[in-house]
């Protein structure tokens, strides 16, 4: 009976002791973060020797102290390494996490920006710094320098699947970029002449991925272009403006100006009107925004109404029946919408609220973006950081790339 007492007395012991020593390494790893500002490597914490904790149990033989020592300063294990990043400033667990491959692994449950929620990319006065901006905690925001560009003679031209369209203001070659990876792509050069400013794009998927497809809009003519091609394809279209497209399984879809909506493919350009009367909303068009989203393969249209955006309608797509039917139920989705741009995520793996629309307005100084609850049918503004931006419309929602 006494030697299991003593046996159990001693594993309580041990445990104490090993939970002791993971507090004293985080304890440890978090003041020498704090001293270099997180820029310790893996290689310098190995080298550190630890302390260990006081011993409770039978003093150990030297032979094994120093085995026990040599054990603990060999290594930072990955679950206390989660314990660190998970206490540290996300911006310095991002950086701290590209020391080895354990420790990326580790920062990429920690790291903010792998969160599927859009971000809010925004221009600013610099002319190689942009701010990334989280709308589920308002405290966290990255600076991000932009390489091989300035800024202040570009605008965005939107976003797609973690990639910015870079379109310069005045004649110049346009270019896609993912902030997070920095990779760079230079699009062919446009004929007769390039694009006024602030045209109008889409692009269906990443360039980086089997399919992609980039649209255009020039006055009547939509140009296309697709990775590996080394020109665009053109084709004259109807002079009234598309206010927004969008791909839902391979199918193309526009909306015009009159609100008729439109499918057309690529490769070659086929367009069709489709017979289908445009949603029941009220007459004061002129002041209305339309976007096309897709969203679990359904085509949404949502109608943000009046200059103020004080109501916000969701239409759904009945093809069968050729209709657009009104729904205050997104369920999970979460809808983000900018400038004819629209992305639908999962609010519960993004982290941002569900049945829920996040709009910035292309002329607005006063918010960074606003935030609509279709069920009570009620917005929350959300101010802007004291960080000096540039007109409103150089915001843009940004995906990090799956």
């Amino acid at each position: 009976m006494a030697e299991e007492e003593r046996e159990e007395a001693t594993t309580a012991n041990e445990a104490a002791r090993a939970f002791t020593i993971d507090e004293m390494l985080v304890a440890a790893a978090m003041a020498t973060l704090s001293q270099t500002d997180g820029t310790v490597s893996t290689r310098e914490a190995r080298q550190t020797p630890l302390p260990l904790a006081a011993e409770t149990s039978a003093p150990a033989s030297n032979k094994k102290r120093r085995k026990r020592k040599q054990r603990v300063a060999a290594y930072v294990p990955v679950d206390v390494v989660g314990l660190i990043l998970m206490r540290m400033n996300p911006k310095v667990a991002v950086r701290l996490g590209t020391s080895c491959k354990d420790w990326t692994a580790a920062a990429a449950a920690v790291d903010p920006t792998k969160r599927k929620a859009p971000w809010l990319l925004a221009m600013t006065n610099s002319d190689t710094t942009c701010i990334l901006q989280s709308v589920t905690d308002q405290k966290v925001w990255f600076k991000i320098q932009i390489h091989g560009f300035v800024l202040r003679r570009y605008h965005f031209g939107g976003s797609w699947n973690g990639w910015v369209v870079l379109q310069p203001y005045r004649r110049g070659q346009i270019s896609l970029l993912n902030p997070f990876s920095r990779a760079r792509w230079d699009l062919p050069v446009l004929p007769r002449g390039g694009l006024p400013s602030r045209s109008f794009f889409y692009m269906s998927s990443a360039p980086t991925t089997v399919g992609c497809v980039l649209c255009v809009r020039k006055l009547t003519m939509l140009y296309v272009w697709s990775p590996g091609r080394g020109y665009w394809t053109a084709e004259q279209v109807e002079a009234k403006e598309f206010k927004s497209i969008v791909s839902v399984e391979g199918q193309f879809y526009a909306m015009n100006e009159r609100g008729s909506l439109i499918s057309f493919q690529v490769f070659p350009l086929r367009f069709r009107e489709l017979d289908v009367p445009r949603p029941p909303v009220s007459n004061d068009d002129y002041h209305h925004e339309r976007f096309l989203v897709e969203s679990c393969g359904e085509l949404l249209y949502v109608v943000i109404a009046g200059r103020d955006s004080t109501k916000i309608c969701v239409f759904r797509l009945d093809l069968r029946n050729r209709e657009w039917v009104k729904t205050t139920r997104l369920g999970d989705r979460a809808i983000f919408l900018h400038w004819k741009q629209g992305i639908s995520v999962s609010a519960g793996e993004g982290g941002c609220r569900g049945n829920c629309v996040y709009y910035t307005r292309q002329y607005d100084d006063s918010n960074v973006w606003r935030v609509y609850d279709l069920e009570k049918q009620s917005f929350t503004r959300f101010r802007r950081r004291d960080f000096p931006q540039r007109m409103f419309h150089e915001n843009v929602w940004i995906t990090p790339e799956n």
